[in-house]
């Protein structure tokens, strides 16, 4: 798959935006990272390899929505905002000759990927490497593709991915290339900065990349607790602070190295923090259990919660559509700090960010790295 597609050659404070004028600034949205941007991708690849088999794509659908969420998750709200339908780069390897031009972007984004092009499982089933591809692959692809799509300096280019390196480090097979643990964040944030760098490189502009949340506060990390008899909720949330605090500063040097690049960073750790401090400001009211009863890994579990809609987690890593609509508020009131307030959304989930931005929560997210801050 991965060979395949290669060659298919904001403060808080300041909610108050217009969607019409920065939709018109971009003209395109580019994706890159893992699951919690990952549109369809992993259900495209899975359908057209499992289908033939009588077999169910993944993740089963419904009770999900063909992505890892109930329903649509924030880069689509995003996207949807800005007047923006992105391609599944999925569809332009299975269907080559009925998928459009990708004229409003590529998502590229596969859920599972690593910072890297390497999964620890790829020692034990070798061709997975070949159809799941990592975020280098993604960087790689979109670099193949320039060659034929020239590069559009207006697109708005997302990247969020590392939540599975540090997962998959505490994995009984896990062997981390070598690494230490305390090695782990420094490798990750040295890929995410390479890919900024090559995208730049082939004339990308406009960037808005994510930290990491809390990892150790997700169910799954319960679940490897169990699994390995021993706290994990804690070695994970210290590489969280580490990645955090290494993203931090190498994204500062980037964007001194770099005055016409213009790198918009989402501190989603402190959007998460807020959530699960004081759920009820958002609507929600469980933040520590997956909607999906009795989860496990492999997308096993005996049913759906009442009221997904009061749940943070759907399953136990990915967030509720309704989660999902707190985090597309936040990124849009990032990428719109900048334009005069013409209009103030409705949406209840800003209400409550702006609410939680009055209240000195310390949550300012959007720092532009071009010569400015936020």
């Amino acid at each position: 798959m991965k060979k395949e597609l290669l060659a298919a050659g904001v403060v808080i404070s300041s909610c108050m935006f217009s969607l019409e004028a920065k939709a018109a600034s971009f003209t395109g949205l580019n994706v890159f990272g893992d699951s919690l941007v990952d549109s369809g991708n992993l259900f495209n690849l899975t359908e057209a390899l499992l289908s033939p088999f009588g077999l169910p794509a993944l993740p089963p659908s419904p009770p999900y929505d063909q992505r890892n969420s109930n329903g649509p998750i924030w880069i689509d709200n995003v996207g949807q905002s800005l007047g923006l339908s992105p391609t599944l780069a999925t569809e332009l390897v299975i269907n080559p000759t009925t998928t459009p031009p990708p004229t409003q972007g590529i998502n590229f984004a596969f859920a599972g990927a690593l910072s890297s092009d390497v999964h620890i499982l790829d020692d034990d089933f070798p061709f997975l490497a070949d159809f799941f591809p990592g975020f280098q692959d993604q960087i790689e692809a979109f670099t193949a593709l320039s060659a034929a799509l020239p590069v559009d300096p207006n697109a708005l280019n997302v990247v969020w991915v590392g939540g599975n390196d540090y997962n998959e480090a505490f994995l009984p097979t896990a062997a981390l290339g070598g690494l230490s643990l305390d090695e782990l964040p420094n490798f990750v944030t040295d890929n995410i900065i390479d890919g900024l760098t090559q995208l730049s490189s082939l004339g990308a502009k406009e960037f808005l990349v994510l930290n990491l949340p809390d990892i150790g506060a997700a169910p799954f990390a319960d679940f490897l607790g169990n699994l390995l008899q021993q706290d994990v909720s804690t070695p994970l949330n210290q590489l969280t602070f580490a990645h955090n605090e290494l993203l931090s500063a190498k994204l500062d040097v980037f964007g001194q190295s770099r005055p016409d690049v213009n790198i918009i960073s989402l501190d989603i750790n402190s959007l998460f923090a807020d959530i699960l401090a004081s759920p009820g400001e958002f609507g929600l009211t469980n933040t520590t259990d997956s909607c999906l009863i009795n989860f496990q890994p492999g997308f096993l579990f005996d049913g759906v919660c009442d009221q997904p809609d009061e749940f943070f987690f759907w399953d136990d890593t990915h967030p509720t559509t309704a989660a999902y609509e707190i985090i597309s508020d936040f990124a849009l009131a990032a990428l719109d700090d900048d334009v005069p307030a013409t209009s103030v959304p409705e949406s209840s989930s800003v209400a409550a960010l702006l609410t939680m931005g009055l209240m000195g929560s310390g949550t300012l997210l959007a720092k532009r790295r071009s010569g400015k801050q936020r």
